[in-house]
């Protein structure tokens, strides 16, 4: 079955606000040096896409239906611009400095906690703008989803170096 994407049901503010979140992600990514190869990129993009889209679909619709992301219920083209645009880059970001930074014991641990208390702060950002619309959902909640997806990222990452560092080693 196909998926329909249904244009807004109206252009304002939860629009504007992803496309300009949009290409201030885009811009900060592409002036950041490269850190990663194409194939970790893809994995980081894919899993993102993945877990934002396996999470809304256990949450964000029935039986639960705890809150909408845009104007409707519907999946409109916004919504998908945020899944497989916006949320890449904000996971680069996070996978970015993790590396650059080799985060260990109670550091690592700290930059989870802060990059959640951010993530939450930009969800709030978008509540305020209309892009998330909560039915059940609180804001209190989403700092202990953060936590969990962010720890899983970690695993992706070092997972993902020791498949690629391997996959290197074997080639040669």
């Amino acid at each position: 079955m196909p998926v329909i994407l249904y244009p807004p049901e109206r252009f304002d503010l939860n629009e504007w606000f992803t496309l300009i979140s949009l290409a201030v992600t885009l811009i900060i990514a592409f002036l950041l040096p490269k850190r990663f190869s194409p194939a970790a990129i893809t994995v980081y993009c894919v899993f993102t896409v993945f877990l934002s889209q396996s999470v809304d679909s256990l949450i964000a619709v029935k039986p639960f239906d705890l809150y909408d992301v845009s104007d409707s219920s519907k999946y409109e083209i916004i919504d998908a611009v945020i899944y497989y645009v916006n949320y890449p880059p904000y996971t680069y970001f996070f996978m970015y400095f993790y590396d650059k930074w080799q985060l260990k014991g109670v550091w690592r641990v700290l930059y989870v906690v802060l990059y959640s208390g951010l993530s939450v702060f930009f969800e709030w950002l978008a509540v305020l703008c209309g892009v998330f619309k909560f039915k059940g959902w609180k804001l209190g909640y989403s700092p202990f989803v953060y936590v969990v997806v962010f720890v899983m990222y970690i695993l992706v990452y070092h997972l993902t170096r020791k498949l690629l560092h391997e996959e290197t080693l074997e080639s040669h």
